[in-house]
């Protein structure tokens, strides 16, 4: 029985995953460090999966500007790092919102940001985000 259990969310997993390419896409962003050294990321979010998603989560990492991909970053190379929920708490299909994180990182000059989305119900969600 336990095994079917996993077997079936595991069948599950694979069918959300198959839904597209990209679930989320970033319309427009920026990110920028304030005059008190803080780094904020805001932006807008569409929802392209075709479903409502609940409890989206933007994440921003400031790395490195040497630094290119998203996952597999040493840790030497990230400067600072935290998440917030977006503007609605539920998304519906086809649906925007904007969204706004900060962090204060170690370091501000020569850095790059990057941003992710996740949920309660999805680790981390493919997202096209123009830039990154």
């Amino acid at each position: 029985m336990k095994r079917m259990l996993i077997w079936l969310v595991g069948l599950g997993g694979l069918a959300l995953a198959q839904d597209g390419l990209y679930k989320l896409r970033v319309s427009e962003w920026r990110c920028a460090p304030s005059a008190s050294g803080v780094v904020v990321a805001q932006g807008t979010v569409v929802n392209q999966s075709g479903r409502t998603l609940n409890n989206l989560r933007v994440n921003l990492r400031v790395v490195d500007s040497q630094v290119r991909v998203v996952n597999g970053v040493p840790n030497r190379k990230v400067y600072g790092t935290n998440s917030a929920p977006i503007a609605l708490r539920t998304l519906p299909s086809g649906a925007q919102s904007r969204f706004e994180v900060q962090v204060k990182p170690i370091r501000s000059q020569g850095v790059r940001c990057q941003i992710w989305f996740r949920s309660s119900d999805m680790l981390q969600i493919p997202t096209l985000v123009p830039g990154q």
